[in-house]
């Protein structure tokens, strides 16, 4: 029977990707393409997922005024749309892509305000629909309004109800998390580590002491899923830690893949895969979403082509 995976987004936005060649500060620019996508990354991670066979269910908050491009992103995925509306529109995130530099910048709005009254309905919403889930995904920044240490609450819910719970997220949303414990699952990267530990943050070779980070976090947060863009990335677990490579792929842009490499994550082990086969998953599911623009996988480049490319290996 196909798992159930729900994933939460609670500041989703509308990913403006723009393409500029040789973009330069305080001058005008030509752009050469644009697109609009439903983001969030939540949203990323279910459109993986969706592309990969599952049915994922969606939740979390969207605003009133533009929904509906959201609504039909859903309905093209086959997601069970779970979302509460907000009065107001979801935020824009512009991305600026120069693919002569290969410089990718970002430009976040920040997102609505959340009401005490809608943040307890949502919760009702999710206690009930999270029952019978058998993977939970949280990802993504706060909108205002929302308690910075939602992610516990609701990883509390979801390991009461049953379900494997992986965290995305960043900052003081991460750092709560971390204090409490509660999570199956965390992803960050590097630097987002660094920003909230005070030992790496003031190592010269931080990456080293993640290892020791790891062993304070390992009796709260069994695992630790560690970005590290082009050197790949590492898993620590109470079976051991294992690093996979990240293959070369022809560049197009680095938006989604992070949510892309976690939705291979999890779809390895609702596979029921070894940890080694999940990383090499996870791995070639983000090189596929890099050779394009937009979230999802690339059906002209898919995981298929690059699974063989990654290198996993004890350390």
């Amino acid at each position: 029977m196909m798992k159930k995976i729900i994933t939460v987004t609670l500041n989703p936005a509308v990913d403006f990707t723009v393409n500029v060649k040789n973009f330069t500060v305080d001058r005008v620019n030509r752009a050469s393409a644009g697109r609009r996508d439903p983001g969030g990354k939540g949203i990323n991670v279910a459109t993986a997922l969706a592309e990969g066979g599952f049915k994922p269910w969606v939740t979390g908050f969207l605003g009133k005024e533009n929904s509906a491009l959201f609504g039909t992103h859903f309905s093209r995925y086959s997601m069970e749309d779970r979302f509460l509306l907000v009065d107001g529109a979801t935020r824009e995130g512009i991305k600026l892509i120069d693919p002569e530099k290969s410089h990718i910048t970002d430009i976040n709005f920040p997102g609505f305000d959340v009401s005490p009254g809608l943040l307890q309905q949502f919760l009702v919403r999710f206690t009930q629909s999270v029952k019978d889930a058998d993977y939970l995904v949280l990802s993504g920044s706060l909108p205002r309004g929302v308690p910075v240490d939602i992610y516990g609450t609701l990883s509390a819910i979801g390991r009461e109800a049953g379900a494997f719970v992986a965290v995305d997220t960043s900052g003081e949303a991460l750092r709560s998390l971390i204090n409490r414990g509660g999570a199956d699952l965390i992803k960050p990267n590097l630097d987002e580590l660094i920003e909230i530990d005070k030992t790496l943050r003031e190592s010269e070779n931080p990456l080293e002491e993640v290892g020791a980070f790891y062993d304070r976090l390992k009796e709260k947060i069994p695992y630790l899923a560690l970005s590290l863009g082009e050197q790949g990335s590492r898993l620590y677990s109470p079976e051991g830690f294992l690093s996979a490579s990240a293959p070369t792929v022809d560049l197009k842009s680095t938006v989604g893949a992070g949510d892309t490499y976690l939705a291979g994550l999890i779809a390895g082990l609702a596979h029921s895969l070894s940890l080694k086969e999940c990383l090499v998953n996870a791995a070639s599911w983000a090189a596929s979403t890099l050779t394009q623009i937009g979230p999802g996988l690339n059906g002209d480049t898919p995981p298929e082509l690059y699974r063989s490319r990654v290198r996993i290996r004890p350390f």
